[in-house]
């Protein structure tokens, strides 16, 4: 992991997820139109990162492994584990 810190936000499902960022979890909001899980957690992956299967993968990434996330929609293996690309 870097030094940096990977902090975790809400986006409203209907919102676009910000490049560069991945689905962690799925949350409710009060700030979001809806009930139940109307919300996506969100964070800029670390070296390697557990997503939602329904996250979109940024650039430098690649799937690891498919597994199963107890915050992320979905039964059976309803995420992934990604890595960092590494550069020469």
């Amino acid at each position: 992991m870097t030094g940096r810190a990977h902090k975790h936000r809400v986006v409203c499902k209907t919102s676009k997820v910000p490049d560069g960022w991945v689905i962690v979890a799925e949350c409710h909001s009060p700030a979001c139109s809806g009930e139940d899980q109307n919300g996506w957690v969100i964070k800029r992956p670390g070296e390697r990162e557990l997503v939602c299967a329904i996250s979109p993968v940024p650039g430098g990434y690649h799937h690891v492994r498919a597994t199963h996330a107890a915050g992320c929609p979905g039964d059976g293996d309803n995420a992934y584990v990604i890595e960092r690309i590494p550069t020469s």
